[in-house]
């Protein structure tokens, strides 16, 4: 492990912190789960067309942004993964999140989950993207190797 990928595996850890303190912890707008609350291990929300249907954008663009940096922060942490790789612990991520949050006054709901592997895949791809121009300027500034003769 390199020394980079270690420093971004501790941010990782950090914002995973942040992440579980947002939507794990207290929230001052929701005081106790209702009746219609959805359940993320029920295959028939998630099949249900009304779950889809439902929603404020505002809050699913929120979770697709919160998701971006920690598919940014996977991407460093595990230089081998791939942005397929980065994806799919965000959406695991998140998916265990929903999961606990029906054990809290939160809502369990597959838009989030579907919400967060979507910004997850959206840093996995800057990230991908910005070490492609990286190595693209590393190899513009490495010196020739011609040999005349």
């Amino acid at each position: 492990m390199t020394r980079a990928s270690r420093v971004a595996a501790v941010a990782t850890v950090a914002y995973l912190a942040v992440i579980v303190a947002l939507t794990i912890g207290p929230a001052p707008w929701r005081t106790g789960p209702i009746e219609s609350d959805y359940d993320v291990l029920s295959l028939s929300t998630w099949l249900d067309p009304a779950t889809w249907r439902g929603g404020v954008a505002r809050e699913f663009t929120a979770n697709i942004l919160l998701f971006v940096p920690l598919g940014v922060l996977l991407r460093a942490a595990i230089p081998r993964a791939t942005w397929v790789g980065a994806t799919v612990l965000g959406a695991a991520t998140s998916f265990v999140i929903e999961v606990l949050q029906m054990w809290t006054p939160r809502v369990s709901d597959p838009r989030d989950v579907v919400a967060n592997a979507l910004g997850a895949l959206a840093g996995a791809l800057l990230a991908a993207i910005a070490a492609g121009i990286h190595r693209l300027v590393q190899r513009a500034r490495a010196p020739s190797l011609q040999t005349t003769r």
